[in-house]
C-alpha cells in the first residue's frame, strides 16, 4: 500500500465524521512542526479546501510508513474559496508549507526531505484546482520521492524498487537460487545419488577397516576366520580396494554431469541479470559506475556458481553422514561418544557468533572491490583525460586509497576465518585425545572395548572430522555466495522507474504532432528542472529549443522519448499520452542525433544498422550516401568492413562519428527526429557537411532540434526559448528578434563572439 493510500484512509472517516467532504485528491505527510521537532501530520486537497490534520505519534519511529496512527487529535479546514495560495519554500533539508489566507501568510507545518515530491506535487495541483483546471490521471499518480522500508524504517537504495538489503530474508535467497536448477531435476538427481552413495561407502570403510580386520581376521576372534585366515584378509582387502575403486567412479560420474550443470545454471543466471539491465531506465545507469555493474554479472555469478559447485551437493550428504556416524558410535560405545562429541557445542557457538560478521565482512570487500574496478574502469576509460591534465600521480594515490580498502577488508575477512579454522583444529585435536584417552582406559581397565572396536571408532570419528570441517567453511561460503546472490537479485528485482503500460496502445505510425501539457519534471526530490512547461511541435515541421546551458532542453527530449517519465502533465504525440504507447512504436517513430554519438566495437555496417538489423548492404550503404558518410568509409582499409569503436585501430572524427549517426537514424526512419546538439563539436567546414546531411534527412519529419549556434535554428518553423525551466519565449527567429529579450540577447551574444573570432 503506498504511503497516499495509507493516510487517506486514515484521514476520510475523520472527514465523514465532522460533516465534511471526504474525496481526496491528493494528500502528503509531513513530519516536522514549525521547530523542525519530529510530529505525524497530514496536508490533503479536496475540491473545496485545503486539510490539515495533527495526529498523535505511534509508537514506532516517525519515518515508518507501516506504523500509522489510530486517531487524528486536531484537525483544520481552510476552503479554496478563502485560500489564496498554497506554497513550498525550500529549506536545508526538506521545506515548509505556507498557505496564504484573507493576505496573511500562515505556516502550517515542515517537512523532511522524504515528503518534498508529495508537497510539491500537492502545492502544483493546488493552483490547477483553484483555478478551475481539471486533474488528470497523470496528475494523481504516487508521487516519486523517498520510500522506506516497513521493518527497519531506512530507505530502500532505489526509488520504486522495494528491496531492503538488511531485511532480506537470506533463506529466500537460497530458495530462488534453487529454483534455477528446476529445469535440470534429472541430473541433480543422479548427482545427489551419486554422492550418497559414495559417502555410504565412507561409511563402510571404517567398519572394515577396525572390526573385521582386527579383530575377525588379525586376532582370528571369528571361528570361520580361523580356518581361512588368509582367505579372509584377501577378501577384506579387496572388498576394501573395491570400495575405493566404486567411491572413484561415482565421484567422476558425479563431477562431469555437476560441471555441466552448473556452468548452464550460471550462464542463465548472467543471461537473466543482463535482461534485468536491458530493460532498466537510463536513471539506474547514471547513478552507478560502470566497474560496478559489471561485477555483478560476471563476478557476482562466479561467486554463486563457485557454492553450487563445492557445497550445496554436498550438505545434504555431510547431514546425512553426521547422522550415521554418531548413531554408529553411541551404538559402538556411549562413552566414546560423547568424549567425541562433547566440545562441538563449542563450535556451533563460535560459528553462530561469527557468521553475522563474516556476512558484513563478505560485503564489504565487495563494496571495496567494486570500487576498485570501477575506479580502473574510469583510468583506462578517460586515460586521455588522465595524460592530458599530468594526473597520473593523483590517479595513482587514488588506486592505492581504494586497494588499501580491499586490503584491509581481506584482512578482516581472512581474521574471522581464522577464527573458524582454529576453533575448528583445536576441537579436532582435543576431541581425538579424549577419545584415545577414554578409549586406552576402557581396554586397560574395564575390558569394555577392544583394539578393533577403538580403532573403528576412531575412524568414525575422523569420518565425522569431514562434515564438522565442511559446515564450518560452508558458513563462509554461504557468506559469500549469498551476499552475491542478494546484490544479483537486487538487479533482477529491480523495477523499472519508466514502465510500458499493462495494456499499451499501438500506434505504429506517428503522424508527428507533439504536444507538452504543463510538464514538470525532478532529477531529485529538491532540483526542479522543468516547471510547466507547455508548447506543440506541429507534424512535418521544425521547432528549435534555445536556451543556455542547463535550463532543461536535453531533458525536454527525453521526456519526450521515455528516457525518463515526467513527474507532473502530460507528454503527448498525436493526442496519445506517451505513458499510453507501446515502447517498440515510440523506439521506432522517435531518433536522436546527439553532440555524443557512441559507437559500438564491430564493423562499420554493423554500427550503421543498429538501429534496423535486418536491412540490406545496399540500404546501409544508400543512408551512408544521404549521410554524406560514404566518402570517407571507402578510403578506410576494408571499408564497411572495418571495425571501427573502442579499442579498435580505426580512429574516426568527431565529424565521421556524428555523420554514422546520421546514417544510422536514416536507416530508423523515424516520424520524429531529435537533434541534440549535433554540430556542437565539429568546425564549420564539417558542420556544413553534417547539416547537408541532416536537411535530407530531416524532410517530411518533424524535427526537434536543441542547438547553441543560434544560426542553425533560423530554418527553423518555431523556435521555443527555456530560461531556468520554463518557456519565457516562443515563435519566429524575426519575431523573437523584434521582442528583444532572451533571444534577442543570446542572438547578440554570439554574433559579437563570432566577430571577434573573425567568423562573422
Amino acid at each position: 500500500m503506498a504511503a497516499d493510500d495509507k493516510v487517506v484512509k486514515l484521514l476520510k472517516p475523520e472527514l465523514r465524521k465532522r460533516g465534511f467532504s471526504d474525496e481526496i485528491l491528493v494528500c502528503s505527510r509531513c513530519d516536522m512542526d514549525l521547530d523542525c521537532n519530529p510530529m505525524f501530520g497530514i496536508v490533503a486537497l479536496c475540491k473545496d479546501a485545503v486539510y490539515f490534520a495533527v495526529c498523535p505519534p505511534p509508537s514506532r519511529e516517525l519515518y515508518d510508513l507501516a506504523a500509522l496512527p489510530k486517531e487524528i487529535e486536531e484537525l483544520y479546514r481552510y476552503p479554496l474559496a478563502e485560500t489564496e495560495s498554497l506554497e513550498s519554500l525550500p529549506l536545508a533539508a526538506g521545506g515548509m508549507l505556507i498557505l496564504t489566507k484573507d493576505g496573511k501568510e500562515q505556516a502550517l507545518c515542515a517537512y523532511s526531505s522524504a515528503h518534498t515530491f508529495s508537497i510539491m506535487r500537492l502545492t502544483r495541483l493546488f493552483q490547477k484546482v483553484k483555478s478551475g483546471g481539471e486533474l488528470s490521471p497523470g496528475d494523481l499518480e504516487d508521487e516519486q520521492g523517498v520510500e522506506y522500508c516497513p521493518k527497519c524504517g531506512a530507505p530502500y537504495p532505489e526509488r520504486g524498487r522495494q528491496v531492503c538489503p538488511r531485511c532480506m530474508d537470506k533463506r529466500s535467497v537460497l530458495k530462488r537460487l534453487l529454483v534455477c536448477f528446476k529445469p535440470f531435476k534429472a541430473q541433480v538427481a543422479i548427482v545427489f545419488l551419486c554422492i550418497f552413495l559414495t559417502a555410504g561407502f565412507n561409511v563402510l570403510l571404517p567398519y572394515f577397516n577396525g572390526i573385521v580386520l582386527y579383530d575377525s581376521v588379525l586376532q582370528k576372534q571369528d571361528a570361520g576366520v580361523a580356518a581361512s585366515p588368509w582367505i579372509a584378509l584377501l577378501l577384506v582387502v579387496l572388498t576394501m580396494a573395491g570400495i575405493h575403486i566404486l567411491q572413484q567412479l561415482f565421484g567422476v560420474f558425479q563431477g562431469r554431469i555437476t560441471a555441466k550443470v552448473v556452468p548452464q545454471v550460471v550462464l542463465n543466471i548472467k543471461t537473466q541479470v543482463y535482461a534485468a539491465l536491458q530493460k532498466l531506465s537510463v536513471s539506474f545507469f547514471s547513478k552507478r559506475q560502470t566497474g560496478g555493474l559489471m561485477a555483478r554479472v560476471n563476478n557476482d555469478a562466479n561467486e554463486v556458481f563457485s557454492f553450487f559447485l563445492d557445497s550445496v551437493p554436498y550438505f545434504a550428504v555431510n547431514v546425512v553422514m553426521t547422522v550415521t556416524a554418531v548413531t554408529i558410535m553411541f551404538s559402538l560405545s556411549w562413552k566414546l561418544a560423547i568424549a567425541s562429541i562433547v566440545l562441538i557445542p563449542f563450535l556451533v557457538i563460535v560459528c553462530v557468533k561469527l557468521l553475522p560478521r563474516l556476512w558484513h565482512m563478505h560485503g564489504k570487500l565487495h563494496r571495496g572491490t567494486r570500487n576498485l574496478n570501477a575506479n580502473i574502469n574510469d583510468n583506462i576509460t578517460g586515460a586521455r583525460v588522465v595524460r592530458a591534465f599530468g594526473q597520473g600521480e593523483h590517479e595513482i594515490q587514488r588506486f592505492q586509497k581504494l586497494s588499501a580498502r580491499v586490503r584491509s577488508a581481506e584482512i578482516s575477512q581472512v581474521d574471522y576465518s581464522n577464527i573458524f579454522f582454529s576453533s575448528y583444529s583445536a576441537v579436532q585435536v582435543l576431541s581425538t585425545l579424549l577419545v584415545n584417552l577414554v578409549g586406552f582406559c576402557m581396554i586397560l581397565l574395564t575390558e569394555e572395548a577392544s583394539y578393533g572396536m577403538l580403532v573403528t571408532f576412531l575412524g568414525y570419528q575422523n569420518l565425522l572430522a569431514g562434515p564438522i570441517q565442511f559446515f564450518t567453511e560452508v558458513f563462509q561460503r554461504w557468506a559469500n555466495s549469498a551476499n552475491a546472490a542478494q546484490r544479483i537479485f537486487e538487479i533482477i528485482d529491480a523495477v523499472p522507474e519508466v514502465r510500458e503500460s499493462d495494456h499499451p496502445v499501438r500506434h505504429e505510425r506517428f503522424e508527428g504532432r507533439v504536444e507538452f501539457k504543463n510538464v514538470n519534471f525532478y532529477y531529485e526530490p529538491n532540483k526542479q528542472i522543468l516547471k510547466d512547461v507547455s508548447f506543440v511541435a506541429e507534424p512535418g515541421k521544425m521547432l528549435g529549443i534555445v536556451g543556455h546551458t542547463g535550463t532543461g532542453k536535453t531533458t525536454i527530449v527525453s521526456l519526450m522519448s521515455r528516457l525518463y517519465d515526467v513527474t507532473g502533465g502530460e507528454v503527448l504525440i498525436d493526442g496519445i499520452n506517451v505513458k499510453d504507447m507501446a515502447f517498440s512504436d515510440l523506439r521506432k517513430n522517435i531518433a536522436m542525433v546527439s553532440q555524443e554519438t557512441y559507437i559500438f566495437r564491430g564493423t562499420v555496417a554493423e554500427n550503421i544498422a543498429y538501429a534496423n538489423p535486418g536491412c540490406t548492404r545496399e540500404q546501409i550503404m544508400a543512408a551512408a550516401i544521404t549521410a554524406n558518410a560514404h566518402d570517407f568509409i571507402c578510403k578506410m582499409p576494408d571499408g564497411y568492413d572495418t571495425v571501427i569503436g573502442s579499442g579498435s585501430r580505426r580512429q574516426l572524427s568527431g565529424g565521421e562519428r556524428q555523420r554514422l549517426s546520421i546514417a544510422r537514424a536514416i536507416l530508423a526512419d523515424p516520424r520524429i527526429l531529435i537533434l541534440d546538439e549535433a554540430t556542437a563539436a565539429v568546425d564549420t567546414q564539417t558542420e556544413k557537411n553534417i547539416q547537408a546531411a541532416l536537411d535530407k534527412l530531416a524532410g517530411g519529419r518533424t524535427v526537434i532540434s536543441i542547438a547553441h549556434r543560434l544560426s542553425t535554428l533560423r530554418g527553423a518553423d518555431r523556435l521555443i526559448v527555456i530560461e531556468d525551466g520554463r518557456v519565457v519565449e516562443s515563435g519566429g527567429h524575426e519575431e523573437l528578434l523584434k521582442q528583444k529579450g532572451v533571444y534577442y540577447r543570446l542572438t547578440q551574444l554570439q554574433n559579437k563572439a563570432l566577430a571577434m573570432r573573425g567568423l562573422e
